[in-house]
């Protein structure tokens, strides 16, 4: 049986899911029959601490809470040395003699997420997601006078099979076709065929972002299911570009629900976003209402416009190639500000500031803190000397001095001379404007694509598209109308939409 739940934006979804799984573990369901499967580790993990923590057991009693990526990887037995990291793709590109930068998103919000600028790796990585061989997808669904080459997508292909051949290492797409059509083992001279575990239940959160690999490998799990849960939206399926199957989803059979309240869009900017959804052509149609305030929408000119000096914010773009005119208007209005899941600069730079501040105080500290604020050293220390220090233990600046060429125990802007000065100006501006530099900063700047799933009480949007974004726009407009709906509904209060600079620009 398979139960499918629509969630709009902020209407509770994966927080329902999560209280399905507490009524089957109180009714005596072993935590190791429950299979749950997010997009992000952080959810699986997020998932798997609340359901220990409600039932009083210990973490290991619930080895399926995983992304399919990690489930994949943990019933083959692979080795985490086997997997393709950016390293690789570097390599291979010097192998190649072409550039190769980037690889696959390993961190708390996506796994499995092919993250590269080179489009002959996109395009690969493309068609395996929706079970092609590249060149056949090539053949099939790329027009001549693109800019990718039939020829050299052949030679990027069959390197990277080449490579990872030779150094009997796998990527990610491996993983999920190994587990889904088998594999023949090389070493052993056998085909290798998986079968999953049984399970009284499954489920499945952020269903509109799996690919067609992902949607078979879901499919082979549930056969050996009692009863499964896939919940998502299909309105804001915004990974088309990377693989996605958000028709699967709309057309999947089984019980429907649609849960309509959210918690978190005011009425001002629900209005936006839902007149952004609606037009949408392939969807399921919902019934979803705002959270009982008004909020505001506004469209500003440019950010100097803006009041940044309380809340929590996000800007967000269609690209990256926006961020540093964001970042200079932001860096002149004098604010603490971060790219998405990037360490300002600035806070880097205050720790190192801290702890050596904490050193010359009488606090020990360990080598890698020493080492940090050697770095930001040019007169203040002898090189050699500090090159024989032992990387296992503590030192005080006592030692420092006698034995490892530590010649100061200055004041911080005098000791630290390789501080920039932009760096030191910024930082006595913010902590005088009250920022506390210890803690993130309260305005983050990301692309839309990687802000879903989170909130802010202010959220500005940028409608500004690139060449390729724009000429997409125009072939597919269902894509864009999604990624626009998912920006204006990060909100709980107050939308900001800024007016394009050019032409191709999206409509809002």
């Amino acid at each position: 049986m398979r139960r499918i739940t629509f969630g709009p934006p902020g209407t509770g979804k994966t927080e329902r899911l999560l209280k399905t799984i507490e009524i089957f573990l109180r009714f005596k369901v072993e935590p190791e029959d429950i299979g749950y499967f997010t997009f992000s580790k952080n959810a699986a993990e997020v998932g798997k601490d609340r359901a220990a923590t409600k039932f009083n057991k210990p973490l290991n009693r619930f080895p399926f809470f995983q992304t399919l990526h990690s489930f994949c990887f943990t019933q083959i037995g692979l080795d985490r040395t086997r997997v393709m990291q950016s390293k690789h793709y570097k390599q291979l590109g010097n192998d190649l003699e072409i550039e190769i930068e980037g690889g696959y998103t390993q961190d708390q919000d996506h796994e499995g997420v092919f993250n590269s600028d080179n489009p002959y790796l996109q395009l690969i990585h493309k068609a395996r997601a929706l079970m092609f061989d590249p060149i056949e997808y090539y053949d099939k669904y790329v027009s001549d006078d693109t800019l990718i080459k039939r020829n050299k997508l052949k030679i990027i292909f069959d390197g990277l099979k080449r490579y990872k051949d030779e150094k009997s290492m796998v990527d990610f797409d491996d993983m999920l076709e190994r587990y889904v059509n088998g594999y023949f083992d090389k070493e052993t001279n056998q085909q290798i065929e998986y079968v999953p575990p049984k399970f009284k239940i499954i489920f499945l959160d952020e269903a509109q972002d799996l690919s067609l690999i992902q949607w078979n490998l879901f499919k082979k799990i549930e056969k050996q299911a009692e009863y499964s849960v896939v919940t998502g939206d299909d309105d804001q399926g915004i990974y088309k570009w990377n693989g996605a199957d958000v028709d699967t989803f709309i057309n999947l059979k089984g019980k429907r629900k649609v849960l309509k309240q959210s918690h978190r869009v005011p009425r001002k900017p629900f209005e936006v976003a839902d007149k952004i959804i609606k037009k949408i052509t392939n969807r399921v149609d919902k019934e979803y209402y705002p959270k009982d305030e008004d909020g505001s929408v506004r469209h500003c000119g440019t950010l100097h416009e803006i009041d940044f000096t309380k809340g929590k914010w996000l800007i967000l773009t269609t690209a990256n190639y926006m961020f540093e005119d964001i970042g200079d208007i932001l860096d002149e209005k004098e604010l603490y500000w971060q790219r998405r899941n990037a360490t300002p600069r600035v806070k880097n730079v205050y720790e190192i500031i801290q702890k050596w501040n904490q050193l010359r105080t009488g606090i020990p500290l360990p080598y890698g803190d020493c080492k940090k604020i050697f770095n930001k050293m040019n007169k203040n220390w002898n090189k050699k000397l500090f090159n024989a220090i032992a990387k296992d233990k503590y030192y005080d600046i006592d030692t420092l001095k006698d034995k490892y060429g530590l010649k100061t125990e200055a004041e911080w802007q005098e000791a630290l001379d390789e501080l920039g000065d932009l760096d030191v100006k910024k930082i006595l501006k913010l902590t005088k404007a009250g920022e506390d530099l210890n803690k993130n900063p309260r305005i983050s700047v990301s692309t839309i694509h990687g802000v879903k799933g989170n909130e802010r009480e202010n959220v500005v949007v940028f409608p500004e598209l690139s060449g390729k974004a724009y000429e997409q726009y125009m072939d597919n407009p269902d894509d864009t109308h999604r990624l626009f709906y998912v920006a204006c509904t990060r909100t709980e209060k107050n939308l900001f939409i800024m007016e394009p600079k050019r032409r191709k620009a999206y409509d809002i």
